[in-house]
């Protein structure tokens, strides 16, 4: 069943994303997640024509990640990604990667997107109305989605007492 509130991309890995492991690199994770993100933006309204129209633009402020299972060469995967808060000029985001076959979670990421003008310097702006209303909509449709019991969450080395 399709959720409106999920936005969804699939990849297959290439053998060039194997490393000598034999699994999946850990930046081809972060490709995948980043094509969801371009599927945000192409879903509210901030493709290739936005940026050129109006010279603003996502910008990545901070990326947690978690890798829980290894992907092997020819594996279908999916990145199903979450709006889970905005405000006006920020979007947080969860991501779940997916094996399609099994619909395992390989890895887990939670960012944080910054709406940017471009421009010397680069500078927050706030989203515009119709875009704002759509992150909105896409939020509150995941209002009651319970969140992964694994979030990426606060990162550090946990000592034994």
């Amino acid at each position: 069943m399709s959720d409106p509130a999920v936005i969804r991309v699939e990849a297959t890995v290439g053998p060039d994303w194997i490393d000598f492991n034999g699994h999946m690199r850990d930046a081809y994770y972060m490709l995948v997640v980043s094509w969801a993100n371009d599927a945000l933006m192409d879903a509210v309204g901030m493709g290739p024509a936005y940026l050129r129209e109006t010279g603003c633009t996502f910008y990545n402020l901070e990326n947690h990640v978690r890798f829980l299972r290894e992907a092997h060469e020819g594996e279908r995967l999916r990145a199903d990604l979450r709006v889970i808060d905005v405000d006006a000029k920020r979007v947080h985001l969860i991501s779940e990667v997916r094996a399609v076959a099994d619909d395992a979670l390989c890895a887990l990421n939670e960012a944080v997107l910054l709406h940017v003008r471009q421009g010397t310097p680069a500078a927050a702006a706030p989203f515009p109305p119709e875009v704002a209303a759509r992150l909105q909509a896409l939020c509150d449709g995941s209002a009651d989605w319970p969140r992964p019991a694994r979030h990426a969450g606060p990162l550090g080395l946990r000592r034994a007492t």
